[in-house]
């Protein structure tokens, strides 16, 4: 009898046993079952292909191809450039070159107006002429990373000098030619990233740099019809044009291991309301003054009456221009007169900077919110076909494999 017993109970614990195994047994095949449809899902969502025990990257530093230097256009005479007479004069106008690396390495000559090889079998990919005030407003979306040396911090971010002379006027015999400045171009570089104040560091050991990363930050907008734009900073880019014709071609010098692109999400604005997503942002995060200075600068108040008579000068210079693109002008005009000026005198430049560089501490919460907030998103298709692929930065950042 009790052994039967003992027969039973042990035949009940094992019918346990066995049944938990089972349980187990099915939940890690749903499980596993749920993993794989996933990351099926995921895969086709991205349209890419991952390739086992390949692997890509590599510790070159990145660089910027550029160079600046200064015009003055009180000695030019070509009607093209009226307006860059009647509003600087000879007053200093500092600009920026940003090549690609094939172009800033051809050599090249002017043709009908247009920059083309010298040499039989070069090709080049475009540049991206800039004042300096544009300058800043594009560098404000790009941090060159840095790293220390004896205490010190120094940019990851390269620059690579260009000394092409830059002919302004086109179809003048004779024309003006403006000519490189390296410490210009230093100087300008340093008024975006002040770490360009410090001394440079072009040859260092890999291990001394590896975990600093230059970084791109990248908003999308808005766009009628099929037309695709981005904002890198405060400048605007048109995709795929401006990848086709070059502007963007300086992109290429920062082909690195050590370049990250980070989207930060889609961009929106309320001209009625005068915000932005930018705006609304600082506002709710404890940086007035931020919101205010952006505010100031997306919706300019009312133009004064010495604008007004710049405004009515030009007009007569180039009534094909409307009003409204003539009132932009004046005033970016007069920052980009305060900026020269203090790139070449070395007078304070704050008041007139691009907000994004004069309130950095907002400028980098609103990154960090904005990283935050698309880690789930996945970015426009358009977004990768028509920039990432064809500047070659469609390679996603892997993290976990190293310390950083």
């Amino acid at each position: 009898m009790r052994a039967t017993v003992r027969h039973e109970a042990s035949s009940d614990s094992e019918g346990i046993y066995e049944s938990f195994s089972d349980m187990v047994l099915c939940t890690v095949i749903v499980l596993i079952t749920l993993v794989v449809v996933l990351a099926l899902n995921v895969v086709e969502q991205l349209n890419v292909y991952v390739e086992p025990n390949h692997f890509t990257g590599g510790a070159t530093r990145p660089w910027l191809y550029l160079q600046a230097e200064q015009a003055d256009y009180s000695k030019t005479s070509a009607e093209s450039l009226s307006m860059e007479r009647a509003v600087y004069g000879s007053h200093p106008f500092v600009m920026v070159n940003l090549f690609s690396p094939s172009s800033a390495q051809a050599v090249t000559t002017v043709e009908n107006g247009r920059t083309v090889s010298a040499k039989e079998g070069q090709s080049f990919l475009g540049q991206a002429d800039l004042s300096a005030y544009n300058f800043l407003q594009l560098a404000a979306g790009i941090d060159p990373g840095s790293f220390l040396v004896d205490g010190q911090r120094t940019s990851l971010l390269l620059p690579k000098f260009s000394h092409k002379d830059i002919l302004l006027e086109t179809g003048v015999k004779n024309g003006y030619i403006a000519k490189p400045d390296n410490d210009l171009a230093l100087r300008t570089m340093a008024l975006a990233w002040p770490v360009f104040g410090n001394q440079l560091y072009p040859r260092r050991a890999a291990q001394d740099y590896l975990d600093a990363r230059t970084k791109i930050y990248i908003e999308v907008l808005d766009s009628p019809g099929d037309q695709h734009r981005i904002m890198i900073g405060h400048h605007v880019f048109t995709l795929p044009q401006d990848v086709e014709n070059g502007r963007l071609g300086w992109l290429a010098g920062f082909s690195s291991g050590l370049t990250e692109m980070v989207y930060l999400g889609k961009a929106w604005s309320d001209p009625v309301q005068k915000t932005n997503k930018r705006i609304a942002f600082f506002e709710e995060n404890g940086f007035p003054e931020a919101a205010e200075a952006y505010r100031h600068f997306s919706y300019p108040p009312t133009m004064t009456d010495l604008q007004k008579t710049k405004v009515r000068t030009l007009a007569d210079l180039r009534p094909d221009i409307s009003a409204e693109k003539l009132a932009q002008y004046v005033r970016n005009a007069e920052a980009q007169q305060r900026i020269s000026a203090a790139i070449v005198n070395g007078s304070s430049a704050r008041s007139v900077l691009p907000p994004l560089l004069a309130h950095k501490e907002a400028w980098q919460a609103y990154i960090e919110f904005c990283t935050q907030a698309e880690i789930d998103n996945t970015p426009p298709e358009w977004l990768m076909s028509e920039f990432l692929v064809p500047l070659g930065f469609d390679q996603a950042v892997i993290r976990g494999l190293r310390d950083d």
